[in-house]
Formats: structure tokens, sequence, C-alpha cells
């Protein structure tokens, strides 16, 4: 298939009323998960999958690619009212957005919000687009020995730098992760591994790994914690515009949160709350009154707001292409599209590349929907983030045990759901961080696949990952990292020693 016809495959399906219908859904639903401190747009992504089961491709991803937009907006709605970030990626915007909701200009703050998350999400998804045949192309460079390396690659890297804590327990999370991961048959020989029961004889059942480890943990994690008593600040729909003056501070910003947002969400390990931060610093360092960053101003909102979500689209096209997850919503997404058959990585845009192109329509479509769903839902959101979580736990617990016995119908499921449920609790009281076992549990085939493959290759010889350039490079990138992740403390001693000693010589 032409390269003209898929993306006008990809556009008709996501130009139909009943996709359009569920994007407007997955809006909805994306933004309410989000305003709701705790919970976020991959937790929302989780629970819908068994929703997607029985849904054709294109239309499963508008309602998936609408819960992911909707929820990267709706975690500044709380951040600004109430002061407390309803996702991650949104803690920069409460630095000027609860300030400014406490001087009456709530509605302003929100409108900025929403109009800069849109703006930067169309603007790096539309040039996202144009950057999807050149890495697919590059990763249909790649042989077994060269996926093997790119793979392993992105594993340390998540366990090493792109995770919190220390590298020791990012490891260990990804050595949990490729224990599961092969739990089954094996893909070359076809002999059981680790099965005490014929359910596993397939593997670990996909969508009760994910409901457990994402939504399940997370609810028994917040079950102990008091909640505090937050300082909220009602919604003011002022008919005040936004004056030239601030739109021209804005646009450069608006500018440089879609070129950041795009790089860094094209990198694995990295993630929007590292976006907003960059921009939000580089807003500082330009404005001509940065001392005034932190008491409330339009453009403390518009630069975090515009980076976080410039992130969403560009995270995809390394999963979609290389079949190598960046984050933890992207992972989830790579489950949803195993649930429908496709498989990601370098030959998918021969076999589905309409959906490639589809789920980057779908984007943009949404960014548009956002400002329109955005200014109808912005008054009634003040009161989603104040659901009592005793009303809300029950509903999502029984939702995640009816989705994991929805795929097969299997009681053994639901028993695999608690199962990850107290894993991922176990490993939060420990500290080791979720998603380098995610990861590793997603890519684990692939990576012992490709591996065993390369070997058979070279008749056993491991000379094949060195002589290969790409897998040569890869490789020691990767022992770059990890050598740097195991003396990176005593790097940070010795310069911050260097440092010490220059204030002193001064």
């Amino acid at each position: 298939m032409e390269l003209s016809d898929m993306m006008l495959e990809g556009l008709k399906g996501m130009l139909t009323l009943h996709a359009i219908l569920f994007m407007a859904i997955g809006m909805v639903i994306g933004m309410i998960f989000g305003c709701i401190p705790g919970l976020t747009g991959g937790i929302a992504i989780a629970l819908c999958l068994p929703f997607t089961f029985y849904m054709d491709v294109l239309p499963s991803m508008a309602l998936l690619i609408g819960i992911y937009t909707g929820s990267e907006f709706g975690g500044s709605i709380p951040a600004i009212l109430v002061g407390t970030p309803g996702t991650p990626q949104a803690s920069m915007t409460v630095f000027d957005g609860f300030p400014l909701a406490k001087k009456g200009e709530a509605g302003r703050a929100l409108k900025m919000a929403l109009y800069a998350s849109s703006c930067g999400n169309f603007f790096a998804s539309f040039c996202t687009i144009f950057l999807l045949v050149g890495l697919s192309k590059f990763a249909l460079m790649m042989g077994p020995a060269e996926l093997f390396s790119v793979i392993l690659f992105s594993i340390i890297l998540i366990a090493t730098i792109g995770s919190s804590g220390s590298w020791i327990k990012g490891l260990m999370g990804t050595m949990i992760g490729l224990f599961f991961s092969f739990i089954g048959t094996d893909p070359i020989t076809g002999v059981p591994r680790f099965v005490f029961s014929y359910q596993l004889l397939g593997g670990i059942e996909l969508v009760p790994v994910l409901m457990g480890l994402f939504v399940g943990s997370g609810l028994l994690t917040t079950v102990n914690v008091h909640s505090k008593k937050l300082e909220f600040q009602t919604y003011k729909n002022s008919d005040k515009r936004f004056t030239k003056a601030e739109l021209k501070t804005c646009a450069p910003l608006i500018v440089s949160g879609s070129f950041i947002g795009a790089i860094i969400g094209a990198l694995p390990g990295l993630n929007a709350a590292i976006s907003a931060t960059l921009n939000y610093t580089f807003a500082k360092r330009i404005s001509k009154h940065p001392e005034q960053f932190g008491t409330g101003i339009i453009e403390g909102v518009c630069a975090p707001e515009c980076a976080n979500n410039a992130t969403a689209g560009p995270t995809l096209a390394p999963l979609l292409t290389m079949g190598i997850p960046g984050s933890g919503t992207a992972a989830i997404f790579m489950g949803a599209l195993m649930i429908q058959g496709v498989q990601v990585g370098p030959t998918i845009f021969r076999d589905y590349g309409y959906v490639v192109y589809g789920i980057f329509f779908a984007i943009l479509i949404c960014t548009i929907l956002m400002v329109i769903i955005g200014r109808v839902i912005l008054g009634g959101a003040q009161y989603i983030a104040l659901i009592p979580a005793e009303i809300l736990n029950p509903i999502i617990i029984f939702t995640c045990i009816a989705g994991a016995f929805a795929g097969n119908s299997s009681i053994f499921d639901v028993y695999m759901f608690i199962l990850f449920m107290l894993v991922g609790y176990l490993i939060h009281l420990v500290k080791i961080p979720v998603l380098p076992l995610l990861i590793s549990y997603l890519l684990g085939g692939m990576l012992e696949a490709n591996f065993r493959r390369a070997l058979v290759l070279s008749d056993g010889g491991m000379s094949i990952f060195f002589t290969h350039k790409i897998s040569c490079v890869f490789i020691i990138i990767t022992l770059v990292i990890l050598v740097y992740a195991i003396f990176e403390p005593q790097i940070k001693k010795i310069m911050h020693r260097k440092e010490r000693n220059k204030v002193n010589v001064a």
C-alpha cells in the first residue's frame, strides 16, 4: 500500500461519525480521570481496555486516544483550582495556576491551560507524522542482533536513568518483569517454562497485569493515606480576554514547548513532567520579569501545559515504529494494539500503516475536540476533584475485576489481577519502580526471541552483536549508561567538592 493510501485510509477511518463519537467520549473520561488527584490517563486507559475487545482497531484507538489526550489536559484543572496536580505532568502548573485562581482569575488560567495544551499537542503530533516513515525505514534496517541491542538499550535506559530511585532497584524491577515474561511456552523449542497451570501455557494475560500494576496497586497504596483538606478556589468564567501583550509573550513559549515536548516524548524513559519543567525554566530565563514567576502570571501556566501535552504524540512514535514503549501509557497502548492483533515494530507500515496514521490523525482531531469539550466541562470539573475516595475506589476495583474476567471469561484472570495488584503494592513498599517491571514484561519475549535468532544466525557465536554496526553502537551506549548509573553518586560528590573548593577559594 502506498504512503498516500495509508494516510488517506487512516484519515477516513478517524473521520467517521462513530470514531469521532468515541473520541469525544474518551476525551470526557480522560478529563474526569485527570481531574482526580491520584488517578492518571494510564489508569483510565487500562480500565477501558476490556471495552475494546470486540471493537474494530480504528474505533478502539479513537476511544483510547481520546482518553489519553483528555487526561493530559485534565490534570491541570485541580492544579489550578485546588493546588494539587491531577497528574504528575501538571506539577509545574501549580506554581502560577493556583496563585492566579486565588486572585480570582481561575477562568483565565484554565483557558490558557486548555489553549496551550491543544496547541502543543497539535504542533508536536503534526511534525511527528512526517518523521514516522524515516523511523520505520531505520527500523527495517535492523536484523535480530540490532533489535536485541535496541530493546536492551531501552530496558536499561528506563531501569537506570528513566526511573526514580536507585539504579539497583530499577534493575530489580527489570528482573522481575523479565521473569514474568518468560512464563509460558518457549518461543523456539515449545517447552513449557515456569508453568503450574495449563492456563499459563500461553503466558500471563496482558489485561490483568496492566490493571493490577497500574490500577489495583495504586489504590492499595492510597488506602492508608489520610487526605488533606484542600484549599479550594471556585471556577469563575471571567469575560476578561487575554491581552495582545500576553499572547505575544506566550507565542514563543508555545513554539519552544512544542519543540521540547516532541524531543522529550520521542526519547524512551523520559516523561512529560521533564518537558514541562524544561519549558517553565526556559520561560523564566527569557522573561523580562522572572521574579513574577510563582506569583501568578499567565506565562507560568502556558509554558508547562504546552510542553507536557506536546509529548503525547511523539511518545507513541518509537512504540509504533520500533516496538519500544517509552512510558507507562505507551506500554498500555502496546497492550491495546496487541489485543487488536496489531504487531508494533519495523513491519507495522507494511501490515498496518493505516492504523499508525489513524492514531496520529486521531490525536490531531482530539486537540480540536479538546478546545470544544474543555470549554464545556470546565464549569463542572471543579466538583470532580472533590469526589470522596470512599465512593470512587470500590467502583474502580469492581470495574477492574469485571474487566479482567471479560477477556477470556476466566476466573483465573481475576486471580492474576489480584496477584499483580499485590505485586505492585509490595514493590511500592520497597520502592522498586513499576515502569521497568512493566516495560521488561512487555519486551521480554521480543528480547529473548531476537537474542536466540541472532545466535542461530551466528552458529552460537556472540560476535554478531559486535560486528553489526548498529548493534555494536547500541550495546556501547547501553554499557555507558549502566556505568554512569553505577558511578553517578561518586561523580556528583566529586563535582560538589570541586564547586565547594571554588567557593572557598573565592
